[in-house]
């Protein structure tokens, strides 16, 4: 027995709440934008862009803490889910390192162009979930052709998403970080960086800024656990859609 309070189960009162329980890390991404802004006095507006297997973009409007209504979310797109999942069906690795494969392959314009037309989305109201996609569309291609069609799919519906985000507040952001296991694909992100060129926006690695990209989820869920114990809200309606900032967290103590 560890003799420890374990806080689990974040989504549920926000589902009951009429939200989508997702995504639930925007809170923590206005705490360290907070600590970026202190550091290197950076411009708001600043979009945080987390590529996990879904990715989800938060936007910080201003630094101001007493505000719980100065920041919007949503899930904008695969990460890196269906380019693992076809790097696992096809081959016996797990992820393209790098983009390494993909990088060595060639997008099919064809198949692209019709994934764009039958895939996009073009509300953000509803979370994501890796089962919403599936690689069926690249069946047939080699390995490296379609984890090139794939990447360059995924990086479109990014771009997209971000794009829908600067434009929803006409708020422009001046600095676009991305974390998450997703920052490590330069070819992914170089993709995403070609979308964006049009609008002079790009992608920048959140581990320049101080900030370990690598754990940025896993530390979210402990300042949600933090925030749980303190009885204060996880979630609010500009994040997950729920009807009024909601509590979240169940309190676990067996001993």
């Amino acid at each position: 027995m560890i003799r420890k309070i374990v806080i689990n189960n974040f989504r549920q009162n926000d589902l009951k709440n009429n939200g989508q329980g997702a995504p639930l890390t925007p809170i923590f991404h206005k705490l360290i934008s907070n600590l970026i802004f202190k550091k290197y006095k950076i411009q708001f507006p600043i979009n945080i862009i987390n590529i996990g297997g879904i990715t989800n973009i938060t936007q910080l409007i201003e630094s101001d803490k007493s505000k719980s209504y100065d920041l919007n979310a949503f899930d904008i797109g695969p990460g890196n889910c269906l380019i693992d999942e076809w790097v696992r069906k096809n081959s016996n690795k797990k992820y393209d390192k790098n983009g390494d494969i993909a990088k060595s392959g060639k997008v099919d314009d064809l198949i692209f162009n019709q994934a764009i037309e039958n895939f996009s989305k073009n509300s953000y109201k509803e979370s994501l979930d890796v089962k919403d996609y599936d690689t069926s569309f690249v069946k047939g291609l080699s390995l490296e052709n379609g984890c090139a069609t794939l990447t360059k799919f995924s990086a479109y519906l990014i771009a997209k998403g971000i794009s829908y985000m600067n434009y929803l507040n006409n708020s422009f952001s001046k600095k676009n970080f991305v974390c998450g296991g997703g920052r490590k694909n330069t070819f992914l992100i170089k993709n995403i960086n070609e979308f964006l060129d049009e609008q002079k926006l790009s992608l920048e690695n959140i581990d320049n800024y101080g900030i370990d990209g690598d754990f940025v989820e896993s530390q979210s869920f402990a300042y949600l656990a933090i925030r749980s114990y303190l009885d204060l809200p996880i979630s609010f309606p500009s994040t997950t859609g729920c009807e009024t900032p909601t509590k979240g967290g169940t309190k676990n103590q067996n001993f």
